[in-house]
């Protein structure tokens, strides 16, 4: 905001003087009270947090005294910078002596022009103070930082563009005063509210703009503000503006496009000063840049070694989980437009994962895979259930999936009772993780069921539980009534098991009955007779798709052939 200060000069040229933007000058001494208010509250807390640790006193007074060299630190490096930053330099140099000078050649001009630049620094450095504090590392975080490195060049700009233009109103002031010395054309002080007389048309003759006389007085690089009329004019968006492209695009090229007079010493410093200024921000940013990639880069490297040495844990796990499951490794699997082996399959997405800062349980490994892949192992490990069957182990492949696509996933806690004695049997198990007792009832199940008799069964993964309700399905009858167990079973631990259920059982057994001739060979006369009307229906119904489809085919011909005669 301080360099609005540098847009309230306005020539008004029917008079040849200076006068300041009234509005203008309001609004920059608002914002700066506002600006300068933070500052001396900031400097009141931190002098205050000074008193208050120096007062302090824990276990000695080796830590008080590391505290109060502390606190001296930041008086010397932040509550004096902050002090010079708030000093009313701008208003005392705009307000009192740039209207009220007399003389070219004045020291006053040169100390202000200096105290104006020089106050800038204590700004300057806060600012790049504050951007090298550590910052979060998110994207948030990042993207705040890379916009708060390209600041510097915008703040620049907007400096460089207000000196400019103040410079070149000193400038054009500097040739009526160089005129009115050699030719006697009135007073030598410029100010408006003096209402003095002046010979405005020598004025003219002698500091001549549109165009240009440099054997006369040479503007140098103030020429572009002087022949835009913006010196004049009151409309500050349109100054500030123009001001700050010309200081944007002369501190991108390091001042290359200036060409100052020989004859201004100030003009050249200028010239130097924009050309330095223009340096030490690009290495400024260019110093930043590398520090944010620097710390990114290290960011990386520290996520590889972690994910190097989660994959390192992870992968014995993976292989123990494909051999607990009777999976094979090299079980081919189609992954997009190529054929995976299943174990790559896994650590790909296992790694997919790990990148996103995921946990992964292998022990519920399939939760990481695609629905896809996911479903195709599920189908896997049902099969692999259903083969330890032995009246199912030299099934058709096609009655296998028919049964596992009823096959769902359950799952007790330890201590469940899962199925207890006397109720019927409506489900058989499959157990593919944990343990579980089968036991009959004994006589003390009236205090508690105590487990000593030698027909009690131990169930572990690969088990099987409840064979009797296939044997059911196969020598049923549409009214015959559930079996009732008559075991106990008990999970002694978190079990998991595929379990089918009894009517789902039978109607795979009804559509898939020619599949269990060998077992049929076994059946009573009166079960017999519920198959031979169940494979008399499945002859008919067979007859009357093949006699509907003869019948769709001849209709077609027919209709081909109609449409040829016409």
């Amino acid at each position: 905001m301080d360099p609005l200060f540098f847009y309230t000069p306005v020539i008004n040229e029917d008079m040849k003087c200076l006068e300041l933007d009234k509005n203008l000058k309001k609004i920059a001494l608002a914002l700066r009270s506002v600006a300068d208010l933070f500052y001396l509250v900031d400097i009141i807390f931190q002098i205050y947090q000074l008193n208050v640790t120096s007062k302090i006193s824990i276990n000695g007074a080796t830590f008080r005294l590391e505290r109060v060299k502390s606190a001296k630190k930041i008086l010397l490096s932040c509550i004096v910078i902050d002090t010079f930053a708030v000093l009313p330099v701008p208003q005392v140099v705009f307000f009192i002596f740039f209207t009220k000078r007399r003389g070219s050649r004045s020291f006053v001009r040169m100390f202000m022009n200096s105290l104006i630049l020089f106050q800038y620094v204590p700004r300057v450095l806060r600012i790049y103070l504050s951007g090298n504090t550590p910052s979060i590392q998110t994207r948030v975080g990042i993207l705040v930082k890379a916009v708060f490195n390209f600041f510097p060049f915008i703040l620049a700009g907007h400096i460089l563009g207000g000196i400019w233009y103040f410079f070149a109103i000193q400038r054009e002031r500097t040739c009526w005063e160089y005129g009115c010395r050699e030719n006697g054309c009135g007073s030598a002080n410029f100010d408006c509210n003096d209402n003095i007389f002046r010979n405005v048309t020598l004025l003219n003759v002698l500091c001549p703009t549109n165009p240009p006389d440099a054997t006369l007085f040479d503007f140098g690089i103030f020429l572009g503000a002087v022949q835009s009329d913006m010196l004049r004019s009151t409309n500050f968006s349109k100054k500030l503006l123009q001001c700050f492209w010309w200081g944007l695009r002369n501190l991108s090229s390091l001042g290359q496009n200036l060409e100052p007079s020989s004859s201004n010493q100030w003009e050249n410093v200028f010239a130097v000063f924009t050309l330095l200024s223009g340096m030490m921000l690009f290495l400024i940013y260019l110093n930043a840049t590398l520090q944010t990639l620097s710390v990114q880069l290290e960011k990386i490297r520290s996520d590889e070694r972690i994910f190097r040495r989660k994959m390192q844990l992870i992968s014995p796990e993976i292989d123990l989980w494909l051999s607990k499951n009777d999976l094979p490794k090299d079980l081919k699997m189609v992954s997009g437009r190529t054929e995976k082996h299943l174990r790559t399959v896994i650590v790909e997405n296992v790694q997919r994962h790990l990148q996103e800062n995921k946990d992964v349980d292998v022990e519920n490994i399939l939760a990481v895979l695609p629905l896809r892949h996911r479903r195709g192992i599920m189908s896997l490990l049902r099969l692999t259930s259903l083969k330890k069957v032995s009246m199912l182990e030299s099934m058709d492949e096609k009655v296998l999936k028919a049964i596992s696509e009823h096959l769902k996933l359950e799952t007790y806690n330890e201590g469940s009772y899962i199925v207890s004695e006397g109720e019927p049997l409506e489900k058989m198990m499959f157990i593919t993780q944990g343990t579980a007792w089968s036991y009959p009832p004994t006589p003390s199940s009236k205090g508690g069921i105590t487990i000593t008799s030698s027909d009690t069964k131990w169930l572990e993964k690969g088990d099987f539980y409840g064979e009797e309700l296939l044997i059911w399905a196969l020598k049923s009858t549409p009214s015959s009534e559930l079996p009732m167990s008559t075991r106990i079973l008990k999970s002694q631990t978190k079990v998991e098991a595929f379990a089918i259920r009894a009517k789902d059982l039978k109607t795979i057994v009804a559509k898939f009955w020619w599949h269990f001739r060998t077992e049929l060979r076994h059946l009573e006369d009166f079960q017999l007779e519920h198959w031979r009307n169940l494979a008399a229906s499945s002859v008919q119904e067979n007859w009357r798709r093949y006699c509907a489809r003869a019948n769709k085919r001849k209709l077609r011909n027919w209709r081909s052939k109609f449409i040829q005669i016409n």
